[in-house]
């Protein structure tokens, strides 16, 4: 699977998951980052899939590992990261 089918996969994933809390969204992309840094200090790659809400005017990310597709943990602002199964429970 390309770097491409996979961005595309997450994207929808993510919109899913989305949709099943009734969390509104107005726009969302995901995209591939080399050596991104992530929350326990370490570089790895990632698809970042980022994501906005117009009522609060927030933007959030959900960062996910290329290779197995995992979704890892949603971050939501400078240093402010939540779990996968928190966030989606909101």
């Amino acid at each position: 699977m390309t770097i491409e089918e996979k961005e595309k996969l997450l994207t929808q994933s993510v919109k899913l998951k989305l949709d099943s809390i009734n969390y509104q969204i107005t726009a969302i992309n995901s995209y591939f980052v080399k050596d991104c840094l992530l929350r326990d200090g370490t570089c790895k790659h990632a698809i970042i899939t980022g994501f906005h809400e117009p009522m609060l005017d927030s933007k959030s990310s959900v960062i996910s590992d290329p290779e197995t597709l995992e979704m890892l943990y949603v971050w939501t602002g400078p240093m402010n990261f939540i779990d996968i199964d928190d966030f989606f429970k909101l």
